[in-house]
């Protein structure tokens, strides 16, 4: 996981049929600020160790 792309401006909704770099913006958060809300905030430690732990698949 890198982060996470999750909201935008009025101006990016155009961008799902015509791009335009002008206007549009995206709203973004690191991954390391998720893991640390994870922990601190929801005290959610066994999700972060789901998402932080290589698969074995």
């Amino acid at each position: 996981v890198v982060g996470l792309l999750y909201d935008g401006n009025i101006e990016s909704l155009t961008n799902e049929y015509v791009f335009s770099d002008r206007a549009a913006r995206a709203i973004s958060v690191d991954v390391r600020a998720i893991l640390e809300s994870l922990r601190h905030i929801y005290e959610a430690d066994r999700l972060v160790q789901e998402i932080v732990s290589e698969s074995d698949e």
